[in-house]
């Protein structure tokens, strides 16, 4: 019967506080008497027609506004740096989305509108957002002890770590092989491509791993590293107990170049790798079926380099994390989706709690379903069929998004998976909605992610450390970079101790010590 009472006792409180909610939604839109026009300065995206679409019709007849858009023509940190110095200010910024640096630059020049009071007084959803995830409100404040903007988060799971590799899943069944779990496993299903005429062409063109230079995780070391050492781009991670560790001069750093510079000496990984571009490696994977070539590619997301009118995002499957000789199985992951900062008010909007009610909408539930698929009955429709987050209804879209939204990431969300994922699981449909490839990859992955600890957002007013920074990020992580594919193409012999106590003193000259150390105190760890 205790059981019993407090389990009524706990529905009876969550009934009344959905009916709070609910009660302030009504009591908040429209949210003036009369329409209040807003100017909002945002970049103008090509092929989005932000004055006409759905998405603005809508919000203006709901919250009953009229939006006067004031699109910039520069780049967005010129058109910013411009409106800092000029003294004509809009009445809201949704564009770009803003670095700690432009805020820190806006409340200098006193243009952004503190929000703490606001936030108290009107802020429906952005004071629910802030209470449910409290971390937040420790990246949202600036140095003075005010927030000076909303937020935009982004709960894709594909979010969390990008560091993949991709196996064109037809050949992998044509060779009767399973999925490779160890880097040795890894090895022989290069090497049954290298040997095998699985295009059955007649030739021996059939290319076991192939990325290409400078790509977003288009090098193969990004996954091959992990079942020795954890890889991140930057080379470092911020341990659970709030240290630096740097780890591109490790043993296992080293173990892992060995392996990588085996397959390359083995000819199972490509040169052209080093060398060539996004486009010239799409020239050569995006082939039909028939004449393909390329069996395994490091990527991020296969439709990022995949023709869909060529191939199938899903004819690459995800290789998951390699065990290591120790069973580790790692993936460098922030956790949570990726987190920024977009939407300020002015010092010169006239009418403030207006203008923070309206960003303060696009983080409600209603805000964010418009904000993701545009206006229901027109845009969208509710079906009965199974969601990718698993509800028993799902969304279907109409329109094509270009014709109903602005674009994703120029206005506040506080985003949610079962909004994000809310689409209809259609498996006829998992070759042209790239949600299914996302979700799939991110699924393989996740049980073995590692957490980085890397913030988002990092608020550093010193600036001599935060040049120091900057300086040391550029020359260390292109010291590792260059050295690293040197020692994997057999310019420099990994195996050779006095080639590699070369490469770690060429990272201590280069001021690794003190780019630790200033690293520590740019994240706030002393």
């Amino acid at each position: 019967m205790k059981k019993l009472a407090l389990l009524m006792a706990i529905l009876m409180m969550v009934c009344a506080s959905a009916s709070a909610v609910t009660a302030s939604d009504e009591n908040v839109y429209p949210i003036a008497d009369e329409v209040v026009t807003l100017t909002v300065w945002t970049g103008n995206v090509a092929n989005r027609d932000y004055v006409n679409c759905d998405m603005t019709k809508f919000i203006e007849e709901k919250l009953g506004v009229k939006i006067n858009f004031q699109f910039y023509t520069d780049d967005a940190n010129t058109a910013y740096n411009l409106m800092l110095a000029s003294d004509e200010w809009p009445d809201i910024f949704l564009g770009p989305w803003f670095s700690t640096d432009k805020i820190l630059m806006g409340m200098e020049a006193k243009m952004l509108l503190p929000l703490n009071d606001l936030i108290e007084t009107q802020g429906y959803n952005y004071k629910a957002v802030l209470e449910a995830n409290p971390g937040y409100k420790d990246m949202l404040t600036a140095p003075d002890g005010n927030i000076y903007t909303f937020v935009y988060t982004d709960s894709g799971v594909h979010k969390d770590s990008e560091y993949k590799m991709f196996v064109k899943q037809s050949w992998l069944e044509k060779l009767g092989m399973e999925m490779p779990t160890t880097p040795e496993e890894f090895k022989d299903l290069l090497i049954a491509i290298k040997e095998t005429d699985l295009n059955e062409n007649g030739e021996n063109d059939e290319i076991p791993l192939m990325g290409y230079y400078n790509g977003r995780k288009s090098d193969p070391i990004c996954f091959l590293m992990n079942p020795f050492e954890l890889y991140t781009d930057n080379y470092y991670t911020i341990t659970d107990d709030g240290q630096i560790a740097f780890h591109a001069n490790t043993d296992g750093w080293r173990e892992g170049l060995k392996y990588i510079a085996d397959l390359y000496a083995n000819g199972l990984i490509a040169e052209e790798t080093y060398v060539q571009d996004k486009t010239q490696f799409q020239a050569i994977l995006n082939k039909p079926s028939d004449d393909a070539v390329i069996g395994v590619m490091p990527i991020w997301y296969q439709g990022d380099v995949i023709d869909a009118n060529v191939l199938n995002w899903v004819d690459y499957e995800p290789i998951a994390p390699l065990k290591g000789d120790d069973g580790t199985q790692q993936s460098a992951a922030r956790f949570g989706g990726n987190f920024n900062m977009v939407g300020a008010i002015s010092t010169k909007c006239e009418n403030p709690e207006i203008a923070f009610k309206f960003l303060d909408w696009f983080i409600g539930e209603e805000g964010t379903y418009v904000g993701h698929y545009g206006v229901e009955g027109k845009d969208w429709e509710w079906v009965d069929s199974k969601s990718f987050f698993g509800g028993d209804k799902s969304i279907s879209r109409l329109v094509p998004d270009i014709e109903a939204l602005w674009n994703s990431g120029s206005f506040p969300r506080a985003d949610k998976a079962e909004i994000r994922y809310a689409t209809t699981m259609d498996p006829e449909k998992i070759y042209t909605d790239n949600t299914y490839a996302l979700v799939h990859a991110a699924q393989t992955y996740e049980p073995y992610y590692v957490n980085h600890h890397i913030p988002d957002v990092v608020w550093c007013t010193d600036e001599d450390v935060k040049t120091k920074v900057a300086n040391y990020s550029t020359t260390i992580n292109d010291y590792v970079k260059s050295t690293d594919t040197q020692f994997i193409m057999g310019q420099l012999d990994i195996n050779d101790d006095e080639a590699w106590n070369a490469y770690l003193k060429g990272l201590n000259d280069r001021g690794l010590e003190d780019y630790l150390e200033n690293l520590a105190v740019y994240y706030g760890l002393e």
